[in-house]
């Protein structure tokens, strides 16, 4: 019940804790992501650098470019294994 989440920015994690306006562009996925939060278990917000989560900033950019508002992956992309050994392994990246 203890979950770590990881964020390269500030403002998402400024947005997840503190009030945020109903007119908000995002509002209504914050308030999803905040209810989520709120269930039985307990949530830390981290910030961290982006070479510190590759694999997070990997899926950022696959997004980026992802007309849809939201979509599911249920498998990381074939370009992503890579990284999930390198992550796995421990691999560290320089600023």
């Amino acid at each position: 019940k203890d979950l770590w989440c990881y964020s390269d920015s500030k403002t998402v994690i400024k947005l997840l804790s503190d009030h945020v306006n109903e007119w908000h562009h995002y509002a209504a996925i914050i308030y999803n992501i905040k209810d989520l939060l709120s269930r039985n278990w307990r949530v830390r917000l981290v910030h961290t650098l982006r070479e510190g989560n590759t694999c997070a900033d990997f899926l950022a950019k696959i997004e980026a470019r992802n007309p849809e508002a939201y979509s599911r992956i249920a498998v990381p992309p074939d370009k992503m294994n890579l990284l999930l050994l390198a992550d796995a392994s421990g691999t560290f990246y320089s600023r």
